[in-house]
């Protein structure tokens, strides 16, 4: 499949359909055995909870060390630091050791991060599913922005009102495979009719 520049392409299916496995892929965390895989772009992606925090390192570190590891300058990292606070709400834990935080915690600092590093290619999976309906509220107005900017998203998601508010396009997959694909509102009735049906396998 391919992915426009400044789309959202949303993905859905079933648990171990592949979904994470093609983010994991494109982010270059796994390598593929067959097959190409081209992306345009700095690139930051929020895929697994924590991933990429060092959990001995306070808040404040690993938002300079999640900087660096996307290639950015610590001049850079500083211009953007009160932002990403700002957007996390963690200014008063920004001295505690990230192993102290809770997984909504976590999620916060993680989005902040990857949504104010201004790449072309942003990775979320399911990064709304841990956070109060506050935070998630946030990160909907911060993924519109991003779009009004042209930033390339690709989001995972199992929350289906999330990838209709949010998706230009989605894929629905299922066992490594793509289904079918289109625009938002028919994918996603093929997705629960497939359910409701009890024909969505593996």
């Amino acid at each position: 499949f391919h992915v426009r520049k400044g789309e959202t392409l949303g993905i859905i299916g079933p648990n171990g359909a592949g979904k994470s496995t093609i983010l994991k892929l494109l982010s270059r965390i796994t390598r593929q055995t067959k097959g190409t895989i081209a992306v345009r772009g700095r690139m930051a992606a929020l895929i697994e909870l924590g991933g990429g925090f060092h959990s001995d390192l306070t808040g404040a570190e690993n938002i300079y060390l999640q900087g660096t590891m996307l290639g950015l300058s610590r001049r850079q990292i500083a211009a953007s630091f009160d932002s990403i606070v700002e957007f996390s709400e963690l200014d008063a834990f920004l001295e505690t050791p990230v192993k102290r935080y809770s997984s909504g915690m976590v999620v916060r600092l993680g989005f902040a991060i990857a949504a104010h590093v201004h790449v072309e290619v942003l990775l979320l999976d399911e990064v709304l599913a841990v956070g109060d309906l506050a935070f998630q509220q946030r990160c909907f107005r911060r993924i519109a922005e991003l779009k009004a900017q042209g930033t390339t998203m690709v989001f995972i998601s199992h929350d289906l009102e999330a990838v209709r508010k949010l998706c230009d396009r989605v894929l629905l997959v299922r066992g490594g495979r793509l289904v079918t694909e289109g625009g938002p509102e028919e994918v996603i009735k093929h997705y629960q009719a497939e359910v409701i049906s009890g024909t969505m396998q593996l």
